[in-house]
């Protein structure tokens, strides 16, 4: 990962590239390696000066802000390691139990160049860096908020260089370590420290799989969703003795479900995404992100299913829910809401109306096959994807629309 450039919360806190022409409009650097293709992949114009940018950290209430020329990165740790370990647990005899492997948070540690014209704007410099990585521009909370940043100086759109990482917040604020005092004004050196508590360095979502569904349009079916599991078997074991059989287990309580969850047959508009061995990243893995919009009509009983094909054929004939990766369903979503199911902060919510107010954010109840518990997906093989959208036909608006994104993820970058 490059130093030059990180968006946090929605806030733009480094800025190699604006940092660099801003300091030498001022003289106060003559040269130095700006990345200068930032500019371009952020949608960016050519950079004049803080006031007449309009730099993020600029504030007309703030004289000072206006001398304050941005921040360059330095050196960034913490993107290219691991954060993956696992603790052996030692046998009685010889060697160990490995146990379970597990990723725990991310700290990435910046080193950056506070460049300005004198003391005072030094001051409000830290002043709005410390505010700035509370990430409240975005909310987050205990949440977090999400870190952009780029794997290497950007080309074009910087599609291609893009990173994310959620879950972000400020673990060690900024820490002045040294200040040099020159005619032209003052170059500074500072650290602060970000924690992630989703470990994963995430690209921007596959392309193959932007485009949007229109729900009204899938072929109408009848049918039980829940029906075909019934027939799903488990192979079984091919050392079973057929002269002494295993004792049969003993009788189990049906499992509860839940009074929410709709159940028997129903007309169904049936839409299907495919996505294709090739498209995949060979070596990463990646998670989907369903987003849906519902439209006029208050929708009821979605499904989405993922399973594999990695023959690349057609995907209904392949359309095989026991061998599915896992099922999304919802119960109920009301009309002119937005909904999100997120792999990578495995967090799903829906936003809607609510009457004198603009919006309301709400959590959805997320069901797995049969009303069971709902596991989220991860596709670690590029083995091919099926995707399929069912919704009644009677709630299906002819606005609805839904598509599925996989996004790759990786350990280090």
């Amino acid at each position: 990962m490059i130093s030059d450039y990180a968006d946090f919360g929605c806030t733009e806190i480094i800025n190699s590239a604006r940092a660099s022409v801003y300091a030498r409009s001022a003289c106060l650097l003559t040269d130095c390696d700006s990345c200068p293709g930032i500019p371009a992949a952020v949608n960016d114009p050519p950079y004049t000066d803080p006031i007449t940018d309009e730099a993020p950290w600029y504030d007309p209430a703030v004289p000072e802000s206006g001398r304050f020329l941005g921040v360059m990165g330095l050196d960034v740790v913490g993107f290219s390691r691991s954060t993956l370990s696992r603790d052996p647990v030692q046998l009685v005899g010889d060697g160990a139990a490995l146990g379970v492997g597990r990723r725990s948070h991310r700290e990435v540690t910046y080193t950056v160049l506070l460049l300005v014209l004198d003391d005072a704007a030094l001051s409000y410099a830290l002043e709005w860096l410390s505010a700035a990585l509370q990430g409240a521009a975005c909310g987050g909370g205990c949440q977090g908020a999400e870190l952009g940043t780029f794997a290497s100086c950007p080309t074009g759109d910087g599609t291609g260089e893009l990173r994310h990482l959620y879950g972000v917040g400020l673990l060690n604020g900024p820490q002045l370590t040294s200040a040099r005092h020159l005619p032209e004004g003052i170059i500074a050196e500072a650290t602060f420290t970000l924690a992630a508590a989703i470990p994963w360095i995430y690209r921007e979502p596959l392309q193959t799989l932007t485009n949007w569904v229109n729900l009204a349009s899938g072929a109408l079916v009848t049918l039980d969703p829940d029906e075909i599991y019934e027939d799903c078997v488990e192979a079984e074991g091919c050392l079973e003795d057929p002269l002494c059989p295993t004792p049969p287990l003993p009788f189990r309580a049906p499992v509860p479900v839940d009074a929410c969850y709709p159940t028997g047959s129903a007309q169904f508009r049936r839409s299907v995404i495919a996505l294709a061995p090739v498209d995949q990243p060979e070596w990463l893995e990646t998670v989907p992100v369903l987003e849906l919009d519902t439209g006029s009509l208050a929708l009821r009983r979605l499904i989405v299913r993922f399973w594999a094909n990695p023959l690349g054929t057609n995907c209904m004939e392949v359309a095989d829910p026991c061998g599915a990766c896992t099922d999304i369903q919802i119960p109920y979503l009301p009309a002119n809401s937005k909904l999100i199911v997120d792999g990578r902060t495995q967090l799903a919510e829906v936003e809607c109306n609510s009457g004198s107010l603009d919006s309301a954010t709400s959590t959805p109840v997320l069901y797995g096959p049969q009303g069971g518990s709902f596991e989220w997906p991860i596709f670690s093989c590029p083995t091919g994807v099926c995707i399929e959208i069912l919704s009644t036909s009677a709630t299906t608006s002819a606005n609805a629309r839904a598509r599925v994104l996989l996004v790759p993820r990786s350990d280090v970058g």
